[in-house]
Formats: structure tokens, sequence, C-alpha cells
């Protein structure tokens, strides 16, 4: 099945809107949308006239510290006017040496091009409350996404319990091999689970190689595969596994012949970028293939 990711940080209204109705036509499963832009997501659903119960619909939040909370600032002081930073931006987030933080997904891709140290990526701490607010609307929220790279596991099982006491929808653990063994994030998993026991369901997301699936390379696909083969040799049931991070038209491919077996496949960066400028019925073109690319 195929998950779109429109970005934890990105509360750029327009644009998830049009990426919504863009995949949801074309027959996307899951859609992953800031807390912040979960309104949008039920209202874009609405404005095309689809059944919203074919759809998930879930938000992310993020561990304090994980990358996918993060945002840039160009700190004036130092900056150049190079504009490196915002020809690779991939959210065109940089305007005028100024980061548009509805746009910015923390990638840092800005960060990583600047060479003189004018770009500086802080933590956006504020999700939490949002998604505490959103439990009191009416609005369709079927998942919780906690997003899990960073170094601590306490904090990870902390903010778990923090979301399932909340919400007894279905519950998604985001993690990767960033900070963690194999072993540690089995047994992290089998904690998380037993924390969502309650739940509706519990899925983990296996993020590899994050924000990179825009090469549209191999190598970069090639890590959620072999995180997702190590958690299944591990005991963990495939059939809960959701790939992630450097995901591309590569990944279904890759998973076909390791015989793995995923419940979805999560694109963000590819997607996105796949159907950038293009015109309606193009754009559709596209998105339906990586979908079918993804259930195939």
């Amino acid at each position: 099945m195929f998950k779109l990711i429109c970005g934890l940080g990105n509360s750029d209204i327009e644009n998830i809107k049009a990426l919504v109705k863009l995949y949801a036509k074309a027959g996307a499963w899951m859609f992953d949308v800031s807390p912040f832009a979960l309104a949008a997501l039920n209202e874009a659903i609405e404005e095309i006239g689809l059944n919203k119960a074919n759809f998930k619909y879930c938000v992310s939040i993020p561990v304090e510290g994980d990358v996918h909370g993060k945002k840039a600032k160009i700190l004036p002081d130092k900056c150049k006017k190079c504009d490196k930073c915002a020809k690779k931006c991939p959210q065109s987030a940089i305007s005028g040496f100024i980061v548009d933080e509805s746009k910015c997904i923390g990638c840092g891709i800005c960060k990583k091009v600047c060479s003189h140290g004018a770009i500086k990526l802080f933590d956006k701490t504020d999700y939490f409350d949002e998604f505490k607010r959103l439990l009191k609307t009416n609005l369709k929220l079927d998942c919780v996404e906690l997003h899990a790279s960073v170094a601590n596991k306490n904090l990870v099982i902390k903010k778990l319990k923090k979301i399932c006491k909340k919400f007894k929808g279905e519950i998604s653990l985001c993690i990767s091999r960033k900070h963690f063994s194999t072993l540690d994030v089995v047994e992290i998993i089998n904690q998380a689970k037993e924390i969502a026991k309650d739940n509706v369901a519990f899925y983990v997301q296996a993020d590899g190689n994050s924000m990179n699936g825009a090469n549209a390379q191999l190598t970069s696909t090639i890590e959620c595969a072999a995180f997702a083969c190590a958690l299944k040799e591990a005991g963990i049931d495939e059939k809960i596994l959701i790939l992630s991070g450097g995901v591309n038209e590569y990944t279904k491919k890759l998973c076909n012949e390791l015989s793995l077996n995923p419940l979805a496949i999560a694109f963000g960066t590819y997607a996105r970028k796949a159907v950038l400028n293009l015109e309606q019925n193009e754009a559709l073109e596209v998105a339906k293939r990586l979908v079918e690319n993804a259930n195939c």
C-alpha cells in the first residue's frame, strides 16, 4: 500500500491540499501530515468528493531532538547571500535569504551546503500541544505517528506513553538505526507494542536514509529495505512494517528481491518532487504510477 508523507514540518496548507487531492485520486492508502495540517487533509478529501472512510489520516509528532521536528533559520550576520541554500532546498522554503517555516521540513540540506555556518537548525516544540487540541475537534484522525530518531530510549518511551494515554486509535513508531543497533530497535519496538496494546493497531515505520528519496537512486533506498529485513529476521512481523526514508521507485523492486512484504511503502520527498511543476493530468499519471509501484 502507498502512504504519502506530506512532511511533519510542512504546514504549507495549499501545497498539502494539492498533494492530498492528487494522491487520493491516484489511490493512496494513508496520508501523513503535521498536526497543524490535519484540518487541511480533512478539507482536501471532502473538496474532491471522495469517501474519507477509504483513507487513513495520520499526524506525526516528533520526540524532542528528532530531525523531522526541526526548522532551519538563516543567521543574517553570517549569511554571505550566495543563495546556495535556496537553490538546494527541496521545499522551495528559502526566499530572500529568509526561511519560510511553513514550508521547511528540517531536512538540513541547506545547512550542509552552506560554507559560512550561516544556517542553524532548531526544534519546533509545539506539535504535541497541537495534537491535544485536535482531539477536542471533530476532525477525522485514525493514526498518530511518533518520530523517534533520537539517542534517548527513555525519551521515546515516555513520549509514546503520553500519546497512548490521550489517543486509542492506530499508533505508528517511526524509528531508524541512526542512534540504535537493530537489537536496541527491536527492544524499543517490543516495549512500544506493549504500551500500545489497547490501541486499534500498531505499525513500525522503518526509516532508512531519511528525507533522501529525491535522489532517485538505488543507494538512497537500500537502508530502509535492509533495516526492514533485519527487523523481520529479528522476529518483527513484516505485516506491520512501513518502509520510509530514501523511498523511491527502486524500493518495491528491492523488496521483491529480498522477499520482503511490508504493509506499506511511505513516499515523502520523492513523491512531492515527482509531481512538482507538472500539468494536472501528467501529475496524476505520475502519481498513479508511484501508487501502483507500491501496491504491486
